[in-house]
């Protein structure tokens, strides 16, 4: 494959990703702006974490599986395929890590069996990384916990995404003529 296709390939990737992109980051954002302003014992931010990652969730869903797919079938090498749902895993896992984590710096009582407890929030987003990615590939090994309900709704949505994105990518298989 020349280098052309490889870099139309890759720009292409980028412009079909960029929406999902912008939203997570975007959100994080808005997730430190609403750690620094509203009063930590507020009993409404944890529902607001809530709703924004069920629309990060949706968006994330709709427009990344919708245009990926259209990219899918343009994917000519197993290369181009991992890059495609490498990208969608690692911002699905990258967007619940930082819902987690945001959820954690507001209510302490959310997740149980942290070992490093930290008000560092980067500290926070490794162990929320690891413990999302944990998640999403559906090993569980149970050391980070969540106990409230709305942390158990926001694990139930990720599992719900990675059975989602599997799904989608056995369901696109035949669509992937790969010419190596």
């Amino acid at each position: 494959m020349t280098n052309v296709k490889k870099n139309r390939f890759y720009l292409t990737l980028f412009r079909k990703t960029m929406l999902p992109v912008l939203v997570v980051f975007g959100v994080g954002l808005l997730y430190i702006i609403l750690m620094s302003i509203i009063d930590h014992r507020s009993y409404i931010v944890p529902y607001v974490i809530l709703i924004l990652a069920l629309v990060k969730t949706t968006i994330v869903s709709r427009a990344t599986l919708k245009q990926l797919s259209k990219l899918v079938e343009a994917c000519y090498s197993i290369e181009h395929v991992l890059w495609v749902f490498g990208l969608l895993i690692t911002i699905s896992v990258l967007s619940f890590a930082i819902d987690y984590t945001c959820l954690y710096q507001f209510e302490k009582i959310a997740f149980e069996g942290l070992l490093n407890c930290s008000a560092s929030y980067a500290n926070n987003l490794y162990q929320f990384f690891y413990f999302s990615l944990i998640t999403f590939s559906t090993v569980g090994y149970g050391d980070i916990t969540p106990s409230s309900d709305i942390a158990k709704f926001l694990v139930m949505l990720e599992i719900f995404l990675s059975f989602f994105i599997v799904v989608y990518a056995l369901a696109n298989i035949k669509k992937i003529h790969i010419n190596e």
